[in-house]
């Protein structure tokens, strides 16, 4: 058990030794040492882009859990509620009906 700690102690102090080589691209660091407007203007391109990416995977994972929600109430409503109280939603009535 020492050994596996030791193990991945001496990764994680491989890796953050080696990230100071890796700690921004090229732009970024020009960006930080120039004063120059196109860098930062380069470097605010890139937040709203990835701004946009998140705004976009997470309206869309919204968006799963809202008609899944609709459909299961829908389902509900209609009378099958069976299909939600089965063996492979919960495991455990299987496991008690096996017993019996």
């Amino acid at each position: 058990m020492m050994k596996r700690k030791l193990q991945i102690l001496a990764s994680a102090v491989v890796v953050l030794v080696q990230s100071s080589n890796a700690w921004a691209c090229p732009m970024c660091k020009y960006a930080l040492e120039t004063d120059a407007v196109e860098p930062k203007a380069y470097m605010i391109s890139i937040l709203f882009m990835m701004g946009m990416i998140s705004t976009l995977f997470f309206s869309v994972g919204v968006l799963l859990w809202w008609v899944s929600k609709q459909e299961k109430m829908a389902l509900t409503a209609a009378g099958y509620q069976h299909l939600f109280d089965n063996a492979g939603s919960q495991p455990y009535l299987a496991k008690a009906k096996a017993k019996c």
